[in-house]
């Protein structure tokens, strides 16, 4: 059986990214996951490492506990469903630890290595990057008055870190990273995702 197809989207603060992500699988019944998460332990580390702002965790800490929540839903479900022909749109890869642990000052280059461990080496067909001045997605959440996790609560430096090293994932990756400008309306942005599956051969 021909595998499936696995999309990734990934995107700094505010960037609506989840937005595109339920407007794509409405249109072309793609199976949705999130990360961290996806399975029931990976929610619930999630609780821990994203949503407690009354602990203490260390940068490698947190490194390892959002690893320990991408190889289970990787080697649980993404990995036998894309076996069986299921396209898959993950919200969030590895690419997010080395953005945001890479931020935190994480060696970028152990992230890659402990990520290809921990995912047998998976690789997307293709990662589409809602780019967005964090600024500008900081205030987008607190206009919409989105719950922040302890990550959105950083100071607009450490966001910028995060979309600089983003930006040079892309050009590492540049045969599967597209960049979409998420300084635009929910429509306009959902097209030019539509387009650029299409070009892609990734949908019909």
């Amino acid at each position: 059986m021909k595998r499936g197809k696995f999309i990734v989207i990934e995107g700094g603060v505010g960037c609506g990214k989840s937005t595109q992500a339920k407007m794509l699988v409405e249109k072309f019944g793609f199976t949705l996951f999130r990360e961290p998460g996806g399975t029931e332990f990976g929610e619930l580390v999630r609780e821990v490492l994203q949503e407690r702002h009354d602990l203490k965790i260390n940068r490698l800490a947190s490194l390892l506990g959002y690893m320990t929540c991408r190889a289970n839903l990787i080697n649980e479900e993404i990995l036998p469903r894309l076996k069986n022909g299921e396209n898959i749109l993950l919200d969030r890869y590895w690419f997010s630890s080395e953005a945001y642990q890479g931020a935190e000052g994480v060696s970028r280059k152990e992230i890659r290595n402990i990520a290809k461990f921990a995912t047998n080496g998976l690789m997307p067909n293709l990662v589409l990057f809602y780019d967005l001045d964090p600024v500008i997605g900081q205030e987008r959440k607190n206009l919409k008055k989105q719950r922040q996790d302890r990550y959105d609560l950083k100071n607009p430096e450490f966001h910028n870190k995060i979309r600089k090293i983003y930006h040079n994932i892309g050009k590492r990756l540049n045969k599967i990273w597209v960049n979409i400008d998420a300084n635009d309306s929910i429509e306009n942005i959902f097209d030019k995702s539509v387009d650029i599956l299409k070009k892609r051969m990734l949908v019909k």
